[in-house]
């Protein structure tokens, strides 16, 4: 049986220790300066922010650290080992993807390129099923990231469309630093084998093999060194809610992992199995990209002028409509007994609205009844609306077009 209490002991002591590296908390004050930007960027735009820089970074760095104790459980347990990893070659030929797009710094397609590489020229030597199971399970771990951060670090934008409309959407990044324990594999002398402190594993471990050869009266042994890593996440949320645009990118990128992982434990069975496990690593990525954008771009905008009422973008951090959980789509029609159908008619009642109020509001298809209350008897209900077309700040909204996406897309389209 696997040893599942005595690995998670070992796990949260390595993560534990990751902590006191100086290059994690380099990386979490990039983290910070990331969301620094962002909030930057979104007073710019509307004068407010949603959510504390405090806040944000927490959650990133507790997040991360969960997520790094999830995504070293899979790499402990499939038995991958940093000696054949060829993280060497893997970050080079990964900052020269970033020169071409910067979401191109990604192990998916760095991995798969050297991957295929070592499978078609014996170069660089690396272990192929290794290095596309990293890929696959940090992918999974970002999945599961992208799926519990909902609303958290959805930032709202004003975008034109290339029809000249002005909507509303949000901008969805989240960046997270990972303490990792990976597993290195050391040839030891057997008289020199520690006698206590070893963990004995099930006779099916490891799913992928070292394929390395220990030297005569040698055997290998497992040690468990902590390292720093990161994830980033970028998205747009534009028919969609920003909780529905990570559900439904978290489960797409789940699937492409688990497809991925499964061709890379196959692979080390069947050696010709490495070619199409390289290729689907960053060929099956980008297309999941593409898919994804392509839908959300050409969908129908969800946060536009309703007929009646007003629409919410995004509420304002420790703010009335924060406090009466109010979400982005809610639409207001009364506001203390004075209906509601511009934002002139929000400001006017807002004017003359008691310190207690009511709230008449639409959440999809349903009418709701709330009780409000400013706070320090300031008329301010905290409300960032969609646009009404007439905005000075808005970003552009433009498909992102790869040559890879219409080479594709004109061997499909010819009969």
């Amino acid at each position: 049986m696997f040893p599942v209490e005595q690995i998670i002991f070992l796990l949260i002591r390595g993560s534990i220790a990751v902590l006191f590296e100086p290059m994690f908390w380099m990386i979490l004050a990039l983290v910070g300066y990331q969301y620094w930007q962002l909030q930057k960027n979104q007073t710019r735009m509307f004068g407010v922010y949603g959510y504390t820089l405090r806040r944000q970074v927490t959650l990133a760095a507790v997040y991360g650290l969960v997520g790094g104790l999830f995504g070293s459980f899979l790499l402990t347990l499939v038995g991958l080992t940093i000696n054949q990893l060829g993280l060497s070659y893997i970050w080079p030929v990964a900052l020269v993807l970033m020169a071409i797009h910067m979401r191109f710094l990604c192990f998916a397609y760095a991995g798969g390129l050297v991957a295929l590489s070592s499978v078609l020229f014996g170069w660089p030597v690396v272990n192929v099923p290794q290095v596309l199971a990293l890929v696959a399970i940090l992918h999974i771990t970002e999945s599961i990231l992208i799926f519990v951060s909902g609303r958290y670090s959805a930032v709202p934008l004003i975008m034109r469309r290339e029809d000249g409309r002005m909507v509303g959407a949000f901008s969805l990044q989240n960046f997270w630093p990972l303490p990792l324990v990976l597993l290195g594999a050391v040839a030891m002398p057997e008289a020199s084998l520690p006698q206590g402190g070893v963990i004995n594993m099930p006779d099916w471990w490891p799913l992928l093999p070292l394929n390395l050869e220990a030297a005569e009266g040698h055997k290998w042994i497992y040690a468990m060194m902590p390292v720093v890593a990161a994830l980033g996440y970028s998205d747009v949320a534009i028919a969609s809610s920003p909780e529905q645009r990570r559900k439904q990118s978290a489960f797409h990128l789940a699937i492409y992992s688990i497809v991925l992982l499964a061709l890379a434990l196959l692979s080390a069975r069947y050696h010709w199995l490495q070619a199409v496990a390289a290729v689907a690593s960053p060929l099956g990525h980008e297309l999941l990209i593409q898919w994804d954008n392509r839908r959300e771009l050409n969908g129908i905008p969800r946060f536009v002028p309703p007929d009646e009422g007003v629409m919410i973008l995004d509420t304002v951090v420790d703010s009335p409509a924060r406090k009466m959980d109010l979400k982005p789509g809610d639409i207001i029609y009364n506001l203390a007994g004075i209906s509601i159908n511009n934002g002139y008619d929000l400001a006017h009642a807002l004017s003359y609205a008691p310190t207690e109020f009511s709230l008449q509001i639409k959440r999809e298809t349903k009418v709701h009844h709330l009780q409000g209350r400013f706070s320090n008897s300031e008329r301010r209900l905290g409300i960032i609306l969609v646009p009404q077309g007439n905005e000075e700040h808005f970003v552009e909204m433009r498909e992102d077009k790869l040559w890879l996406w219409q080479w594709l897309k004109g061997k499909v389209g010819r009969r």
